[in-house]
């Protein structure tokens, strides 16, 4: 029979400080797409906000540019 080998405490110790530590980073890669998620839908929202506010301004004051210091519609 072939002998049978064993590592030592600090190597199997080692191995699964390194295994943990794959598993925390892939939970936080995971946590990390999640909110990617969230800011992705929320760009969609103030895109889509601002396409509504466009919309409504344009057919308001027609097309021109605003000027964000005065207010003033230039067309």
């Amino acid at each position: 029979m072939s002998e049978v080998k064993k590592l030592t405490i600090e190597e199997l110790d080692e191995i699964k400080k390194i295994k943990a530590s794959y598993n925390d980073l892939a939970i936080s890669l995971g946590e990390l797409e999640i909110e990617k998620s969230r800011l992705l839908e929320y760009r969609k929202n103030l895109s889509d906000a601002e396409l509504v506010l466009a919309k409504k301004l344009q057919d308001k004051y027609g097309e021109g540019s605003i000027n964000l210091e005065t207010g003033e519609v230039n067309s």
